[in-house]
């Protein structure tokens, strides 16, 4: 008689969860059911509001009411929903631990990140001589340099990967059985990304660890994950080994996330003009800090300008430049072959109608306490003349519908929308005053892959019946390389590479540029390989879900 399979280290059993609303119970996960094994890594995929992050959460315990949680998550065959307090607290950040996706957001502003890893270790009933030599360790082995010196420092003092890795320091700090790691790569660029995911890899080698990841990047999935749950609306819609999900989807939805949409994004480039844009030998000092050095570039109408580069590379300085934000230490920026830093009066009016900004993050940059009909019609009300005053709503309406949304959400607030449709409302307030070009500074890196083509196709589409420039700063390179017409490669400040988007990425000639290529995850070679296989049989019960599914599960 063959041995019995192994009790899973997590198993997920028709989880459902629920939040109180004004007008009833919200349904944001709802029968979810799947087995995580011991020294195992499973990826969970969809997009926002698929209940992801929801589902890790109530495996942490971090879902107070008014949230209800029906249905059972065991941890080493322990109910983790119904053990006593005492207990759930003993296991979580010693047995299982979370990585989230904003490092900066989740330490403490006022604790040097030393003391903050040791204190994982302190409350658990280490003596702090004990946490603090463990702390120097951590910091030494997720790569921070200089660790006795960088203990005392404070989170703002590091770089978004340095704040990643101190997250993960501390999470690894007991050394758990279990990661949960929610989009920890999201919002870095794709050589901090890969020193990241090398991190995790290197970690669960050396510590045997099962690694829950959560991502809506299907080229990280494919680099970590042996196995895979694809979620929509709350519900697991497939699930199966990675190879086979992604080479032969059974689900329309995995399907749609699995389709390459490149030729969606592209747009017919306009015929060689005049630069509208153009940067000459720009320099921008923070202090001692060159952060932008000789840098030259030029837009020119209804082109799309990429720009690429590591975080520090002085991407966003440049587009603070370029927006009049921010003023230049040396050379100079030219809209119309003007220097914006010499424009005055109607001539800075008409430079400050033309160039416009989406930025990365639209729940910051939209004011939370306006209705998006205010937000909308606030540049009138800077520009007195654009639009007639009795228009307003009318046109506000009319810049929704373009952006894909409807004239009854003029009435709502930024609050109320998804990271999309926020995206997509701070699209129609660029638009307000019709300007020439778009300046977007890592306007989708946050967002899902799905949300993300939309905003991409709507920005393609407004290129050709608006005849809109712009300039797309972005970390995500198979992005940039669908989209944009030329691009910038810079690093530390510089200017290393350009020309235009397939020459430079069919061959790159920087060693720099070949770096973030091959940093980037790349889903298209190993899809390939795999549907190149045989088709693998589907995985039993003990393996995808948690029992039977509930409608809609896999």
């Amino acid at each position: 008689m063959a041995d019995p399979a192994p009790a899973p280290l997590l198993a997920v059993e028709r989880l459902a969860v629920d939040f109180a609303t004004e007008t009833g119970w919200f349904a944001a996960v709802r029968g979810v059911g799947f087995e995580l094994a011991r020294d195992e890594s499973l990826a969970v995929i969809g997009e926002s509001g698929s209940g992801k992050s929801v589902t890790a959460a109530a495996i942490m315990g971090l879902l107070d009411p008014p949230a209800r949680i029906l249905g059972d998550v065991r941890f080493a065959g322990e109910s983790l929903l119904t053990m006593a307090p005492d207990r759930r607290r003993s296991l979580y950040g010693r047995e299982l631990s979370i990585i989230f996706q904003d490092p900066l957001t989740h330490l403490n502003p006022v604790q040097p990140v030393g003391w903050q890893i040791g204190e994982v270790c302190t409350i658990h009933g280490a003596p702090r001589r004990e946490a603090r030599e463990r702390a120097l360790e951590l910091l030494a082995r997720v790569g921070i340099p200089d660790p006795l010196r960088r203990y005392a420092a404070y989170p703002h003092e590091f770089s978004g990967g340095q704040r990643q890795r101190i997250m993960i320091a501390m999470a690894m700090a007991l050394r758990p059985r279990l990661l949960i790691a929610d989009e920890p790569t999201t919002a870095l660029d794709v050589t901090v990304q890969a020193q990241i995911l090398e991190l995790l890899a290197g970690l669960r080698e050396e510590y045997g660890m099962s690694l829950l990841m959560i991502t809506h990047d299907l080229g990280v999935a494919a680099e970590v994950a042996e196995r895979v749950v694809v979620m929509r609306r709350g519900e697991i819609v497939e699930a199966g080994s990675l190879p086979r999900v992604f080479a032969a989807p059974r689900h329309p939805y995995t399907r749609e996330l699995l389709t390459d949409r490149s030729e969606e994004y592209r747009s017919p480039a306009p015929a060689a003009a005049a630069p509208l844009l153009a940067v000459e030998n720009l320099a921008i000092r923070y202090g001692a800090f060159r952060a932008v050095r000789g840098v030259s570039a030029e837009v020119g109408k209804g082109e799309i300008l990429g720009v690429i580069g590591e975080s520090g590379s002085g991407k966003s300085s440049l587009a603070a430049a370029m927006l009049r934000l921010r003023p230049c230490d040396g050379g100079a920026v030219r809209f119309r072959g003007q220097d914006i830093w010499a424009l005055d009066g109607p001539g800075l009016r008409d430079y400050r109608r033309s160039v416009q900004a989406v930025f990365q993050d639209p729940f910051s940059s939209l004011n939370p306490r306006m209705t998006v009909e205010r937000l909308i019609a606030e540049p009138w009300v800077l520009n007195p003349g654009v639009v007639p005053r009795a228009r307003w709503r009318e046109r506000a309406a009319e810049l929704l519908e373009m952006v894909g949304l409807a004239p009854s959400d003029l009435d709502r607030y930024p609050g109320e929308f998804s990271g999309g449709q926020r995206q997509r409302i701070a699209i129609a307030r660029a638009l307000a005053l019709e300007p020439e070009i778009v300046v977007c500074d890592e306007a989708v890196s946050a967002l899902d892959m799905t949300i993300q083509a939309q905003v991409i196709r709507l920005l393609a589409d407004l290129r050709g019946r608006l005849g809109l420039a712009y300039v797309f700063i972005a970390h995500d390179l198979t992005l940039v390389r669908k989209f944009v017409d030329r691009v910038v490669v810079m690093k530390a400040g510089e200017v290393v590479e350009a020309g235009p988007a397939e020459e430079v990425f069919a061959n790159p000639r920087h060693p720099y540029t070949r770096q973030l290529i091959d940093s980037s995850p790349e889903l298209g070679p190993k899809l390939a390989e795999w549907r190149a296989l045989p088709d693998p049989p589907a995985p039993g019960p003990a393996r995808g879900a948690g029992g039977p599914p509930a409608a809609g599960g896999g």
